[in-house]
């Protein structure tokens, strides 16, 4: 109830509860445009632009119930719009700029690879799910599409990634 309060007052033009909303969500963003980005720097890019467009759109929030999943598809948005801009670089170069190799375990390294290979739409579902936590429900809403095909693309995404990771192994 105290965050409606707070969201609605920003949506009024408040800068101090929008500052709060800032505060609030800023973290879960951050998690969740690294889980698809897998760049520190871009995705702190990533946050900073979704608050932008927050803030400048405001007026499109039809229902505050529903500023989690708005501000979270705003923010796969902007996700989308770094990967067409940047489609030289690889979700792998991110991986090793960042020093992920460098400190990860020679099996989370695979993961994170083998989940740069999938396509965007499964590795998007996957990375809310399995990093964020969010329920299927919740993951329906951001992406605005039915929950069904939210369960197919994690089923098939799995199975996807076990089939990399299976393959990953045998070669070494």
């Amino acid at each position: 109830m105290e965050t409606e309060l707070i969201i609605k007052a920003a949506k009024q033009g408040d800068k101090k509860s929008f500052e709060l909303l800032v505060k609030k969500y800023h973290n879960e963003l951050y998690y969740t445009a690294l889980g698809i980005v897998r760049s520190n720097w871009d995705a702190l890019d990533i946050c900073q632009d979704t608050f932008l467009k927050v803030f400048s759109s405001f007026d499109t929030l039809k229902d505050i119930s529903k500023f989690r999943a708005w501000i979270n598809r705003i923010l796969i948005n902007k996700c989308n719009d770094h990967f067409r801009k940047n489609k030289r670089l690889t979700f792998v170069d991110y991986i090793e700029s960042e020093g992920f190799i460098e400190s990860g375990t020679d099996e989370n390294i695979d993961l994170l690879k083998s989940l740069s290979c999938l396509k965007d739409d499964t590795r998007v579902v996957l990375t809310l799910r399995y990093f964020q936590d969010l329920p299927l429900k919740e993951i329906a809403d951001i992406l605005d599409i039915p929950e069904g095909t939210v369960k197919s693309r994690i089923s098939n995404g799995l199975k996807e990634l076990r089939k990399l990771m299976d393959g990953k192994k045998e070669r070494r």
